[in-house]
């Protein structure tokens, strides 16, 4: 003889059942939402370098407070001011050492402008000493680098497939480091989360 169905010991199976897969569910949810904000941040990162290199290279002058404050229009969401902010941005122009001095043949750094705060992060493709600047007390320099083809700190890092400029070329760079505090669940990137985009134009 068949036993009677107790529908009321699947209710607590199910109760039970569901206790178990919610901490899982929850955790991927979590997951899932930090996932897609960290990528929209870095799509805002990526479009940044790629808006700031072509800008430099079209001749844009990013000495003026109101081209920065218009090339920032497209990324208020990384919290990136002019002067200071979540974030950092180097504007590089670098271009092949003139024949004859110290940095023949040479990748140098022919002009740079950086807006944002540069305690973020270093730029990577090298940082002239303050003495070659146009004006050596401005915190973020700006401007072309003085003395770049004898100056040992105006050598640029750059990968050895793109040193292939002419003299009398220019190669412009752009370096975006954004922080990536608010959008991540936990400490499990690390304990200062960032994120950064090189774009070479």
């Amino acid at each position: 003889m068949r036993q009677p169905h107790n529908r009321h010991d699947e209710t607590g199976n199910a109760l039970v059942e569901f206790g178990l897969c919610f901490p899982v569910l929850i955790l991927l949810l979590f997951g899932v939402v930090t996932g897609g904000l960290a990528l929209d941040r870095y799509m805002t990162v990526l479009q940044l370098g790629r808006t700031g290199a072509s800008m430099m290279s079209r001749g844009v002058d990013f000495n003026s407070t109101q081209n920065k404050q218009l090339f920032l229009r497209g990324a208020a969401d990384l919290g990136i001011d002019v002067n200071s902010g979540r974030g950092v941005i180097y504007l590089t122009r670098v271009e092949k050492g003139a024949p004859g001095t110290a940095n023949d043949g040479l990748m140098v750094i022919a002009e740079r402008y950086v807006v944002g705060n540069t305690a973020i992060a270093p730029s990577s493709v090298g940082q002239p000493t303050a003495n070659i600047w146009p004006d050596s007390t401005n915190p973020n320099p700006n401007g072309d680098v003085r003395d770049r083809n004898n100056e040992p700190s105006a050598v640029a890092t750059t990968p050895a497939t793109l040193a292939t400029l002419a003299l009398g070329e220019s190669m412009f760079i752009a370096e975006v480091y954004a922080s990536a505090d608010g959008i991540l669940f936990g400490n499990v990137w690390g304990a200062n989360p960032r994120l950064a985009s090189v774009v070479y134009f």
